[in-house]
């Protein structure tokens, strides 16, 4: 899955376990791989005064003191979210989010909400920038959250509801891929069905402790299948495909159903947690 999405998906289930769990000490918080490639990770609220430039001022300058900030700002859910670019794909010009998203800062636009129980919120959007690119432990990134005055996100759908479209999409792919004998790419798809399932994963990975553990049995199902079918029109997976034009069409009708799936499974296991109005 894009590193970018996968940050803002520990931090909102993260933000969610520590407002409903206080005294869970989340000790994997810190040291989680949603972080192992970033040197630094900050948040900042923007304030606009007039006709003058906003003003940043800086909330917390780590991940965990943004927790305990909003453990005491009066913070009641998190919630994960995005707007699709792509609603006017012009030929020649745009392309839509599914493939833009195999590219750093394209597809869609993620955000996360910090919400309250009076209607306020705050919209946060991260900037990824390789600020320590000689860094000997791999950690070139410089993330900045940037939060500005915003209306509450909506939920999405419920567990049930993603994982029926998820289980779906998914097999639509993998029968694509059986067919013209894309072994690699049929592999991620049988596999992300079998974590959907709660089978035993035919491509394990080592899972060190972190976000997704606080999740329930059927959000942590759906979030690790949502990770895993992350494909879309990825080459490297699907390798060197002879389709004509009608074939190369119907890929593009499946690999769009996938991405609408996959996203609404990702927002749909993040935002599980989070308590309700």
């Amino acid at each position: 899955m894009d590193g970018e999405v996968a940050q803002l998906a520990a931090l909102v289930i993260s933000a969610n376990h520590r407002l409903t769990h206080p005294e869970d000490p989340m000790r994997w918080f810190a040291t989680q791989r949603a972080f192992a490639r970033c040197g630094s990770i900050s948040f900042d609220i923007a304030t606009k005064r007039g006709e003058n430039k906003p003003a940043r001022t800086t909330m917390a300058e780590t991940p965990p003191a943004w927790l305990d900030q909003l453990a005491r700002s009066g913070t009641k859910r998190v919630r994960l979210g995005f707007l699709r670019q792509d609603e006017k794909v012009i030929p020649g010009e745009t392309i839509p989010d599914r493939i833009a998203a195999g590219f750093a800062g394209g597809g869609s636009r993620w955000m996360m909400t910090t919400e309250t129980d009076d209607g306020r919120a705050l919209g946060w959007h991260g900037a990824w920038k390789v600020a320590y690119p000689s860094a000997r432990d791999g950690r070139i990134w410089a993330v900045r959250y940037t939060a500005t005055a915003a209306e509450p996100q909506d939920p999405g759908r419920d567990i049930d509801a993603a994982a029926t479209e998820l289980r779906h999409a998914l097999a639509e792919m993998s029968e694509f891929a059986w067919e013209r004998e894309a072994k690699a790419a049929n592999m991620r798809f049988t596999s992300a069905l079998a974590l959907l399932e709660g089978a035993p994963d035919p491509l394990p990975v080592d899972n060190p402790a972190g976000p997704a553990d606080t999740l329930s049995e059927p959000a942590r199902r759906l979030l690790h299948a949502g990770q895993r079918g992350w494909v879309f029109d990825n080459l490297e997976v699907w390798g060197k495909l002879k389709l004509d034009e009608a074939e190369w069409r119907d890929h593009a009708r499946r690999s769009e159903a996938l991405y609408d799936a996959v996203t609404a499974a990702v927002v749909a296991a993040a935002n599980s947690g989070a308590p309700k109005r």
